[in-house]
């Protein structure tokens, strides 16, 4: 019983739609509030639980950046997980579609794919999947940092950056 294929046109419609709604994302911004808040709205209906975890972090030439990483849980038999993330922000020029809206869009997707409220609630998986909404990517990976100095149980990660340009993708190791 697998989940749903991903669906790639929705994941452009989803991309195209945070674009729109939120341009300039920048960390501790309101359109970054704004960004998160659609990020739950959007997970809500498929049955997640959206954790929040707010952190703040000194960033030279701001000073201090409040951002809050969202976090989606699909439990497996193990303790152990797989994370997925990408970053809600933008470097503030907007409106950010390639990234990271991209990268977002694809997230979600994929969590659509497991929700509890889907056909994903007959998959047992051997390890818990997370999916992870950072925030402060450009200022450094302020979210990404943050997330990984509060895990232990992590296993592997898969970031989705910028991965609605015309270039091939790229993956590093």
């Amino acid at each position: 019983n697998l989940p749903p294929a991903f669906d790639k046109d929705a994941a452009a419609a989803l991309a195209k739609q945070l674009a729109v709604a939120s341009p300039i994302r920048a960390a501790g911004s309101p359109g970054a509030a704004a960004a998160a808040r659609w990020f739950e709205s959007v997970l809500v209906p498929y049955g997640f639980d959206v954790r929040r975890e707010p952190f703040t972090a000194d960033v030279a030439g701001r000073g201090r950046v409040h951002g809050v990483n969202l976090l989606a849980l699909k439990a497996g038999l193990s303790q152990k997980t797989i994370v997925v993330m990408a970053h809600r922000d933008d470097g503030g020029v907007g409106p950010g579609a390639n990234d990271n809206a991209s990268g977002t869009a694809a997230l979600i997707e994929l969590a659509r794919a497991y929700a509890p409220a889907a056909s994903g609630r007959r998959v047992r998986l051997p390890y818990g999947l997370v999916f992870l909404s950072t925030d402060g990517a450009v200022q450094g990976g302020l979210g990404a940092t943050w997330f990984a100095a509060h895990r232990r149980t992590v296993l592997a990660v898969l970031n989705l950056d910028a991965i609605g340009g015309a270039g091939r993708p790229r993956l590093e190791l």
